[in-house]
């Protein structure tokens, strides 16, 4: 089982990762980061896409999450009897409250409608899903992080990524249902993607200083 997870997360990457010494990696991740995390600003500004778009986009990047850390909690060593304890509680609380407020999302969507620029979040989309990709086949399974990682630091970053895409789907339901002015909508749309990439800029930031140390 491992070697098929390791198969279907490395692939291609792997090959290229192990190119590459650890900072290039590093930066690598950074850049895929800030691109899917920082893109749907621009579009957000110029009113091309609105806050209901972005938070149908945020499921889709809690989603990414959670499969990033199953993927971690089924992978690394230890107990497993433990990790499959620890798995099936993250895929519950963590797993099932994402899947709820990614339905929450959608229903928003579907109440005011998809804008005329929902395309551009496609390529943020696509830059995600290559950042969360890299992860896994350069930090965790190429530069042995999944050897030094504590199962804390494993689920913490769910919680973490939690946290503001359920705040921002209260107050974005509040702001579209209510029909708030548009800047507060952006200011709730520009607290999410910054909170978004903080997040993932400092977890990525900590993995590697983790592989360095080591």
């Amino acid at each position: 089982m491992n070697a098929l997870l390791r198969a279907l997360t490395a692939g291609a990457l792997a090959s290229l990762a192990a190119r590459l010494p650890v900072r290039a990696a590093a930066m690598v991740q950074l850049a895929l980061i800030l691109i899917g995390a920082l893109l749907p600003l621009w579009p957000l500004w110029r009113g091309a896409i609105e806050l209901q778009d972005l938070l149908a986009y945020s499921a889709l990047w809690l989603a990414l999450s959670v499969i990033t850390t199953l993927v971690r909690l089924r992978t690394m060593p230890g107990e497993p009897d433990v990790r499959r304890f620890f798995t099936m509680h993250y895929a519950i609380m963590v797993g099932v409250l994402s899947l709820v407020v990614g339905v929450w999302s959608i229903i928003l969507l579907a109440i005011t409608g998809v804008s005329g620029g929902w395309w551009t979040l496609v390529f943020t989309a696509i830059a995600m899903v290559l950042a969360n990709a890299w992860s896994l086949a350069d930090g965790w399974f190429h530069r042995g992080g999944r050897r030094s990682a504590k199962l804390w630091q494993v689920l913490l970053p769910g919680y973490l990524r939690f946290v503001p895409v359920l705040l921002a789907t209260v107050f974005g339901a509040m702001a579209i249902i209510g029909e708030w002015t548009a800047s507060a909508k952006l200011s709730i749309g520009l607290c999410l993607v910054l909170a978004l990439t903080l997040i993932d800029l400092v977890l990525a930031v900590a993995a590697y200083r983790r592989v360095l140390v080591t």
